[in-house]
């Protein structure tokens, strides 16, 4: 997660470079990546077509800009690069990866083999301060298709010397009937994948683990300790990454999990526009990137930074743990509606490893809110009580507003396994400006499942 010096990374070994991060004091981090910045700045401004157009347009002197003040108000968007991926290329590239998003058509990011490669040593030192060594054996069952997890991690532990299976997404029993076979002492994959490879084990035999380690999506908080149990002495990890960023910004390296470490000499992270709370959209610059650097990359993504140390002892600065995306706050009859607030809500309602999601709609005037949620049970009126009990315990002005006729709130049972088609499910849609010609039915099987 850590792409140093050719210096460095020439003289010392991943786990060496991992201890040198763990004692560098955090000024000396913050200045590298100054530099970096200026740096990446100056490179695209004279190799990037769309940056050399957007500068002059704005009037902005690459070689003069030191902070990501002297940019202004200037952003690069997830809708820039759908437009034309190809002006952001500043050399020749050796790879490409897709990520899919709201806009119907992927973004394409470009790599070349060298990037690669350094992004496998910083996904290695990330692994080793982690906690894991070249002891371990690992089975990878990040997602290797048109996206970029798979890749990243199979780099890391080939750079790393730790002994690994490419999976890839197979079912979940290919892995579980290797674990002895192989003598696996840690799992990876995206958390609803590791959640059906846990019920498995559960049913079949437990298997002790040191880590499972999720990344591409959120894990419910209430499945951690039932993991953990049936993987003891396991631990369960989170990082954060996207295709756009090309590895690991965010990783947990200690027993606080509350948030991620920040990998802030590869990337330089900025919350634009925080509310008073601190929480904003995520904004990314990538610094050790030549092939399609980013400058100011919004994410969509809703964080905060974290202003005080973290008690383990890495200079690293922290950010929160994803609190919502731009693209799914809706503005509602019940007030601004995060999908964190249903995850609060829903969670001592819900099955393990259950899904669920919301749909706001229309009924003339009046405004509906539907809540979906897979369930084995089907005590609707039980579950419905226990709904309307929690939304009034955590958010009393939603149960205000209900019941002042503001908007109207149904539930709709679905069966386990069901509401999930697509890759990743949006959480909230609102469809109530949508043409009643483009609606669809009520199961939210038929509505946009969307890959983020």
């Amino acid at each position: 997660m850590f792409k140093l010096t050719d210096s460095l990374i020439h003289k010392a070994s991943p786990a060496t470079l991992a201890w040198l991060v763990r004692k560098s004091p955090l000024p000396a981090i913050r200045y590298i990546a100054a530099q970096r910045f200026r740096q990446t700045v100056r490179w695209v401004g004279k190799y990037s077509p769309f940056y050399g157009r957007a500068f002059a347009e704005r009037g902005i002197n690459a070689r003069s800009v030191k902070t990501p003040k002297d940019l202004g108000d200037f952003y690069t968007t997830p809708e820039d690069i759908v437009a034309n991926p190809t002006d952001f290329i500043c050399q020749k590239p050796s790879i490409v990866f897709e990520s899919s998003g709201t806009s119907g058509k992927n973004k394409q990011i470009y790599y070349t083999e060298q990037e690669m490669c350094e992004t496998g040593l910083a996904s290695a030192i990330g692994l080793f301060l982690a906690g894991l060594d070249q002891t371990d054996r690992v089975a990878n069952a990040f997602d290797f298709s048109i996206w970029i997890p798979g890749m990243i991690a199979h780099y890391g532990l080939m750079t790393s010397g730790i002994f690994s299976l490419a999976f890839g997404k197979v079912d979940p029993i290919e892995v579980y009937n290797r674990l002895r076979e192989y003598r696996f002492t840690a799992v990876f994959g995206e958390p609803t994948w590791l959640i059906r490879l846990t019920e498995l084990t559960e049913q079949k035999g437990s298997y002790p683990l040191k880590m499972l380690l999720g990344g591409a999506e959120e894990i419910p908080p209430d499945a951690i300790a039932w993991m953990e149990r049936v993987w003891a002495p396991a631990k369960v990890k989170m990082c954060y990454g996207s295709v756009e960023l090309g590895s690991t910004l965010g990783f947990q390296p200690c027993e606080h999990n509350d948030g991620y470490h920040m990998d802030i000499l590869d990337y330089l992270p900025e919350v634009m526009t925080p509310d008073k709370s601190g929480y904003g959209e995520l904004v990314i610059t990538t610094l050790c990137r030549k092939t399609m650097p980013l400058i100011r990359y919004r994410t969509r993504d809703i964080v905060k930074m974290y202003t005080e140390a973290c008690p383990c002892g890495l200079p690293l600065p922290r950010m929160s743990k994803l609190r919502g995306r731009c693209d799914e706050m809706v503005v509602s009859a019940a007030g601004n509606l995060y999908p964190l607030m249903f995850e609060k809500i829903l969670r001592p309602i819900m099955e393990r490893a259950c899904d669920w999601q919301v749909i706001f709609k229309l009924s003339r005037v009046r405004e509906i809110m539907e809540i979906h949620l897979e369930s084995a049970r089907q005590d609707k009126e039980t579950i419905e009580v226990q709904l309307r009990q929690q939304i009034s315990q955590q958010y009393p002005d939603i149960m205000k507003n209900l019941a002042l006729g503001i908007f109207e709130m149904k539930l709709f049972l679905h069966p386990v396994g069901s509401l999930r088609i697509g890759r990743k499910l949006k959480r909230l849609i609102d469809k109530r400006y949508v043409s009643q010609a483009k609606e669809s039915s009520e199961n939210p099987q038929d509505e946009q499942n969307e890959n983020e």
